[in-house]
């Protein structure tokens, strides 16, 4: 369709699973760390 080749289309697609795995990861972290520190201020309270 638009000339691409396959590998040309599956490095494409392994870039964009790569960076919706680096976006949940960064989620996860944020997730994790607005947890424990909701956890620490209910300890601490």
């Amino acid at each position: 369709m638009n000339g691409e080749t396959p590998a040309q289309k599956a490095a494409r697609l392994a870039a964009a699973a790569a960076l919706a795995a680096k976006t949940a990861a960064d989620a996860a972290a944020k997730a994790a760390a607005k947890a424990a520190a909701i956890a620490a201020a209910a300890a601490s309270a």
